[in-house]
């Protein structure tokens, strides 16, 4: 048995497959614009409820949770970047 796939190219997709995986990328750079939005402000936020009288290993609570809002922050605007890269790649836009 021969394979004929390779000959033929590559298969398109059918539509609602197409719209589907058009949806989940916009979702991927939504939920990554707002991760890297609110992380770094929920990180300052909850720095400021925290009792400022404590150290954290020697550091303040504020610099702590907002550097943890960073990197928060920092991996959702990896998610929205690879969200908006499987965009392009698909080229769902050009539709």
């Amino acid at each position: 048995m021969t394979d004929t796939s390779a000959r033929n190219g590559p298969r398109r997709e059918t539509a609602p497959a197409a719209s589907a995986d058009r949806t989940r990328c916009i979702r991927w750079m939504l939920i990554g614009a707002f991760v890297g939005i609110f992380g770094p402000i929920a990180g300052f936020l909850g720095g400021t409820i925290v009792d400022a009288d404590q150290l954290i290993g020697g550091l303040e609570p504020l610099f702590v949770w907002l550097f943890l809002g960073m990197m928060v922050g920092g991996v959702g605007v990896c998610v929205g970047i690879i969200g908006a890269l499987r965009w392009v790649k698909g080229n769902y836009h050009l539709e």
